[in-house]
């Protein structure tokens, strides 16, 4: 459904003109009825990875962000419209004590859809394609550990520091964030002195008081703590030389667009989130969104 230029009520609007176009007279205009189930996807990212993966029956809705998907469903909720399902990415939302106002949205059981996929064994395959036998066992018989946790533990740094600036509404101070500028492509280490210095520098509080913050916040579930784009480009700095010898030219959209691809149904099956669509339907039947 190729919408464009959305609010949350042209949205709703869009699609409940969709489901109505039986009441209309022209019956050239039948065929564009829709009866079944909508999934109001966040962007086109998201759209590449559901289309495959849905029920034929289910018309696929780029929201054009999260806060359309919501307030789209808020409305369509109050005109009592039934049969859209909305997927959301969590965020922080856990931390902000924003709980799902919709019983018709569903968020990830991770901090977005890259983590779910990075927590899958879709990273394994990538890693076994673009990686280096020999070098990913020698990171991972020095840091003890194997390479997703240590691509989290990686990612925690930035994570701890984004979340501590959303707990205490320092934006400013994360605008000169980016990965690539603290984590090296020699050693794949995070030089996170620098970044907790960088962060205090435009904030409102001390050095000090940000290390204590992210210390706390390492105690958190790391999967709600860390943000995925973060991961995938840690990911790509570590396969291109620590890890690999990934070519410059592959960035994160080739390295998502692989994780993607490896996702196996029998791992997305396994998640939260496929958990969370199958009670929406059970709830909402006779819509489907998932193949059966």
């Amino acid at each position: 459904m190729p919408f464009g230029h959305k609010t949350p009520e042209i949205l709703a609007n869009e699609i409940e003109f969709h489901r109505d176009l039986h009441d209309v007279h022209d019956v050239h205009d039948v065929h564009d009825v829709h009866a079944g189930a909508f999934l109001v996807l966040e962007g086109k990212d998201d759209l590449r990875f559901w289309r495959e993966r849905c029920d034929r029956r289910c018309e696929l809705v780029d929201g054009e962000g999260k806060p359309n998907v919501v307030g789209a469903l808020h409305h369509l909720d109050r005109r009592g419209f039934k049969g859209a399902l909305g997927l959301v990415d969590s965020d922080y939302d856990t931390f902000m004590s924003n709980e799902p106002p919709s019983a018709n949205l569903v968020a990830t059981d991770a901090h977005d859809l890259e983590c779910v996929l990075c927590r899958s064994a879709s990273l394994d395959a990538v890693i076994a394609k673009h990686g280096n036998s020999s070098r990913i066992r020698e990171l991972e018989d020095a840091e003890g550990t194997d390479v997703r946790q240590a691509l989290l533990n990686r990612a925690l740094v930035f994570g701890c520091v984004r979340l501590a600036a959303a707990l205490w509404r320092e934006g400013d101070a994360m605008k000169e964030v980016r990965v690539t500028r603290f984590v090296c492509e020699r050693t794949w280490r995070v030089d996170a002195d620098t970044l907790l210095t960088t962060v205090a520098k435009k904030s409102t509080r001390s050095r000090e008081a940000w290390q204590t913050r992210t210390n706390e916040l390492l105690q958190e579930d790391p999967w709600f703590v860390v943000r995925g784009h973060d991961m995938l480009q840690i990911l790509c700095i570590g396969l291109r030389r620590v890890l690999g010898d990934l070519p410059a030219t592959v960035g994160v959209k080739g390295i998502r667009s692989a994780l993607q691809r490896e996702m196996a149904r029998e791992c997305l099956e396994a998640t939260g989130l496929w958990k969370g669509i199958r009670e929406w339907e059970a709830r909402n039947s006779p819509f489907t969104v998932l193949p059966r």
